[in-house]
């Protein structure tokens, strides 16, 4: 067997920095560094065939454990697979470690079989790459660890012969064992908050981790009248909970609501109206808090200076400022909101309100697929204050919202619960094509025929095409597809069929379970059009 030399070392490196978890594509040409994971007995290995599934598999393991996960992979377009999730991972400071088998490098660009140029096959999307003739294997850990963390990627040339002779062992490591990771240490100028009180100020909240700590102060700051602003991903306690998207569809009241000082903490934002709103009537001191010392992320367009520091020891400081309310952020009226879903009626809004007042009241987590059903939470009465909410909002493309839910449900017994739209389903059903989806995981997929969402963008909800080339309507059901991977399916076409089944959907089984749940695109978006409606004077 050509093994390579050294690569025993690096994979025994990777776990010695605490690394012990690898989703393993087949192939021939990664051979030895599948044999190296499997043999060494440090790392949990998951078979995954389809690799922009596994890349996403991967993904959700990492987002649970906050360790670098490795994804490995064969020669050829195999890597390539991996992309969609590597990005998603760079976007979300997500650690995972790529490593892609190669052709030796003379082989390179000569028409062999399953060859492309590999090298930076990620290029500005992974935070470091290196080629393994010149590998330092510690730095793998430190580069994917390190704030902001994010993906690494190393291309390793492998030749023939790929499988080991009978009863050959693999070689033992060569080389002392690399250095630990070194824990990243912040430090901040906190006189940068010295000027803020007696402001009127304004904190927003992007995608983040649930985080008990951070929540009990963003709870104490809520609580004297500050407000705070996040979507359901921010993952904020119900004191911070005031319908920004629904009050800001008023935009008569956008001047009222300018802050003199504005502090921004976490990732993005789905709701464009803050956005919108801040870009317009913006603040005079604008800082963003994250650690990364290089990019200046600045969707606000307002941006002064940048706290490089980690989110606690900023709200450890503003709780001792005496900062003045904004009080027209805090003059949200539920009254309206509520009467809309007293009397229920078949759609989506109504659907989804139920569905997230049966999921609060579970030991769950939940990942929600992109476009419609993201924006649909922060929309409903109901909310998800006790759980924890995941989306892939990096990059906010539906590829791969099913795989990294189950994925992430490898590592915990609460239920794992996927709310997405058929289309994301569809795209992602290959998330199934494995031995993982446990008896915790439970999916719900709200058919609508199709990529509704394009019904109510302005400038394409009146175009001749919008039916067949952006909705793409669909007849397919998830009904063959549950069944094929051994899950329980179950269906709803009203309420009385949804309150019959809810109760055993999320009843502990020996199976997984999907829920699909039919509705009418066009009442849909009647009902979302008055809804909206209702907030917009």
């Amino acid at each position: 067997m050509a093994y390579p030399a050294g690569l025993v070392d690096l994979i025994d490196d990777l776990h010695q920095q605490g690394v012990n978890e690898a989703v393993i594509c087949p192939g021939s040409r990664n051979a030895p560094i599948m044999l190296a994971l499997v043999r060494h007995g440090g790392f949990r290995c998951y078979s995954i065939a389809d690799e922009r599934s596994a890349g996403f598999f991967g993904l959700g393991l990492a987002l649970k454990s906050k360790k670098p996960v490795i994804l490995c992979c064969t020669s050829g377009s195999a890597g390539l697979n991996f992309a969609p999730a590597v990005v998603e991972a760079f976007f979300q400071e997500v650690p995972l470690i790529v490593l892609t088998a190669d052709r030796p490098a003379e082989w390179i660009g000569q028409w062999d079989g399953q060859t492309i140029y590999q090298n930076h096959l990620y290029g500005k999307h992974v935070k470091h790459f290196e080629s393994f003739e010149a590998f330092q294997p510690h730095q793998l850990v430190q580069q994917a660890l390190n704030f902001p963390q994010g993906p690494v990627h190393m291309n390793i040339p492998i030749a023939e012969p790929f499988y080991p002779a009978k009863g050959e062992e693999l070689p033992l490591r060569t080389s002392p064992v690399a250095s630990q990771p070194v824990n990243a240490v912040f430090t901040w100028e906190k006189g940068l908050l010295d000027g803020i009180s007696h402001q009127k100020c304004l904190i927003t909240v992007g995608q983040r981790p649930y985080d008990e700590a951070e929540n009990k102060l963003f709870e104490q700051l809520a609580l004297k009248g500050i407000p705070i602003i996040g979507d359901a991903s921010a993952n904020l306690p119900s004191a911070c909970e005031i319908n920004h998207d629904l009050l800001l569809a008023n935009e008569s009241l956008w001047p009222n609501l300018q802050a003199d000082f504005h502090i921004h903490f976490g990732k993005s934002f789905v709701s464009k109206r803050i956005k919108q709103m801040m870009r317009q009537f913006k603040p005079a001191k604008s800082y963003l808090v994250h650690p990364n010392p290089i990019e200046r992320p600045d969707p606000f367009q307002s941006l002064t200076d940048v706290i490089q520091t980690d989110t606690l020891s900023v709200l450890e400081e503003l709780v001792t400022k005496d900062l003045q309310v904004n009080a027209s952020l805090n003059t949200w009226n539920p009254t309206i909101q509520q009467a809309f879903f007293e009397k229920k009626n078949w759609n989506e809004l109504h659907i989804y309100n139920a569905i997230i007042q049966q999921i609060s009241k579970q030991d769950a987590e939940i990942h929600v697929g992109n476009s419609l059903a993201i924006r649909y939470i922060n929309w409903t009465a109901a909310k998800l204050h006790g759980t924890e909410v995941f989306s892939n909002r990096g990059t906010s493309g539906i590829d791969g919202s099913l795989s990294t839910a189950v994925g992430a449900s490898q590592s915990t017994n609460k239920l794992t619960v996927a709310l997405l739209g058929d289309v994301s389903f569809h795209y992602d059903r290959n998330a199934l094509w494995n031995n993982y989806v446990g008896p915790n995981m439970r999916i719900i997929v709200m058919n609508n025929a199709g990529g509704a969402i394009f019904q109510i963008l302005d400038g394409a909800k009146d175009l001749a095409e919008l039916g067949e080339f952006m909705v793409t309507k669909q007849r397919n059901t998830a009904e063959n597809s549950a069944k094929d991977a051994g899950l329980s399916y179950l269906n709803a076409h009203d309420f009385n069929e949804l309150d019959s089944v809810l109760s055993d959907f999320f009843a502990p089984s020996t199976t997984g379970k999907v829920l699909e749940i039919f509705t009418d695109s066009t009442q849909n978006t009647e009902a979302l059009q008055s809804y909206m409606a209702l907030f917009k004077h």
